[in-house]
């Protein structure tokens, strides 16, 4: 059962880190989303509130209609995670307006999402996988002032919990100089293949010529041409929207290894967290059309 008192009380406190709010949402995968990221809060609970949205200081209640349902929705996004936690769900009454409130109790495994079938869902899967990586890692407070590779062990540590097989810091394909083989950082398989390769990289400003010098690795270590592969920055900079702008516009103008078709700065809109941010990079290589995703992950000062 809702309590609506944990509720409001929730709402009340603009720092809570166990409430999502959303005006509106009923899209399963978003939901799942969600629900697995509270499942793995420090708390014993966290609320998905639809129909109040959070500002500055503060949450709005915006309501819902009165006829709004979303048992459905619950039940497409608890089948896409591969555990169950406990939830509890219903419509609240708070200032005369309707909201609907979804109680997820915290549980000590992992939860991804499960895979399916066809190719493009992989690599949507497997973004939304790395995704919660990510939020996980922020959450540690242990990985604040650390190295690129313990971050990196922690992201590897959770993609392989769910499956992935992963090889970190693999010799494989040339170095940026080209003279031996250089080691990537996360390189995942999936049925014996290549899948994807993660290069991760700390920054603390824009280094353009730091980051032009990972960005051009990635297609040094990736000999077989994947569909997708990953740039992962663990950022610590005061205005971090301030550095995703400039971030996405270096990108957008980089001169890449291999042919940059398009850009797409709007990939991560179904993504509404402020503090990890993709953008994705379109190109031909020999032929084929492949996508870099640039992943900036917002690391807290301490």
């Amino acid at each position: 059962m809702i309590d609506i008192n944990e509720v409001l009380q929730l709402l009340e406190d603009p720092s809570s880190k166990n409430l999502i709010c959303r005006e509106l949402e009923f899209r399963p995968q978003n939901l799942a989303m969600f629900i697995a990221t509270l499942s793995n809060t420090t708390e014993e609970y966290g609320y998905i509130v639809i129909g109040a949205s959070k500002n500055t200081d503060n949450y709005s209640i915006n309501g819902i209609s009165a006829g709004f349902k979303i048992d459905e929705a619950i039940k497409r996004a608890l089948g896409i995670l591969s555990e169950q936690p406990k939830i509890d769900f219903g419509r609240l009454t708070v200032d005369g307006k309707n909201i609907y409130a979804i109680k997820v109790k915290k549980i000590t495994s992992d939860i991804f999402f499960k895979p399916t079938q066809n190719t493009e869902s992989q690599t949507d899967l497997f973004i939304r996988d790395l995704y919660l990586a990510c939020i996980k890692l922020q959450t540690r407070k242990l990985y604040a002032n650390v190295t690129e590779d313990e971050r990196n062990d922690f992201i590897a540590d959770l993609l392989e919990t769910n499956g992935y097989r992963l090889k970190d810091q693999t010799r494989r394909g040339s170095s940026a100089a080209g003279k031996s083989s250089g080691e990537v950082d996360i390189f995942v398989e999936k049925n014996g293949m290549p899948f994807t390769i993660i290069e991760a990289l700390n920054l603390d400003s824009l280094n353009t010529t730091y980051l032009d010098t990972h960005l051009d690795k990635i297609y040094s270590y990736d000999t077989a041409g994947n569909a997708f592969n990953v740039c992962l920055s663990y950022v610590k900079v005061r205005d971090f929207g301030s550095f995703w702008d400039k971030y996405c516009d270096h990108a957008k103008k980089h001169v890449y290894p291999v042919m940059l078709i398009s850009s797409n700065i709007n990939a991560d809109k179904d993504y509404s967290y402020s503090d990890i941010r993709f953008m994705t990079t379109t190109h031909n290589r020999s032929g084929k059309t492949t996508h870099l995703y640039h992943i900036c992950v917002k690391i807290q000062e301490t």
